[in-house]
């Protein structure tokens, strides 16, 4: 049986590492903020946060790797989010509009995984993987939406690389580099563009049943 001290020195130093983590995550996200990610180095990072440049190798290998959290972090929201678009795509507009501000509260973030991003780097297969798994999804529910008769979309696949790849880029430009554009009205662009690729041959928007059922 393990001893009640050592459980409690165990859960001390789980919470110091927890703290020590998301400080050096907060201080990228601000640092990113204000300047290229290229430019960053340890020690700009571990200045604001009270800790030694040497601590910061307790939690992270290097700098992609705070990245490569963060982009975690937000792959979970975005997947629940989008998630929600596919079980009712009549919902366009409410849920573009989340997942237009989860972008704009990730943008900068998102600037420096693109610009840390290139080929045979983790952040850039990390990238590449979590793009990848998106096109995927919706070249299914294109599929399923033709199969249907919702869609007389040609070519499902590329359909899907397309929506997904001209997304993320104009997400990118409008919260990564700006200037920033209102949410609503990134949401609602975004959402005619693909109601009018998906359904303009003047087939009705199934609602979130009928693609269930």
């Amino acid at each position: 049986m393990t001893p009640p001290a050592s459980t409690a020195v165990r859960a001390r130093r789980r919470e110091h590492r927890a703290a020590a983590e998301r400080a050096i995550l907060d201080a990228v996200e601000a640092l990113v903020a204000e300047r290229d990610f290229r430019e960053l180095t340890v020690e700009d990072v571990m200045a604001s946060t009270g800790l030694t440049r040497t601590s910061f190798y307790r939690y992270f290998p290097d700098l992609e790797a705070v990245l490569l959290r963060w982009l975690e972090e937000f792959t979970v929201e975005l997947r629940r989010t989008a998630d929600s678009w596919l079980q009712d795509p009549a919902t366009g507009i409410e849920v573009g509009i989340a997942f237009v501000s989860l972008y704009k509260s990730y943008g900068r973030l998102l600037l420096a995984v693109d610009q840390a991003g290139g080929t045979g780097t983790d952040v850039g297969e990390a990238w590449h993987a979590l793009t990848s798994d998106f096109t995927t999804r919706y070249s299914e529910f294109i599929v399923e939406l033709c199969r249907r008769g919702n869609s007389t979309v040609s070519y499902p696949v590329e359909t899907a690389r397309a929506l997904v790849g001209m997304t993320g880029r104009y997400l990118l430009d409008a919260y990564g580099r700006g200037p920033s554009v209102p949410v609503a009205v990134a949401a609602a662009t975004l959402a005619e563009i693909w109601q009018r690729t998906l359904f303009c041959t003047g087939l009705a928007m199934p609602s979130g049943a009928e693609v269930a059922s």
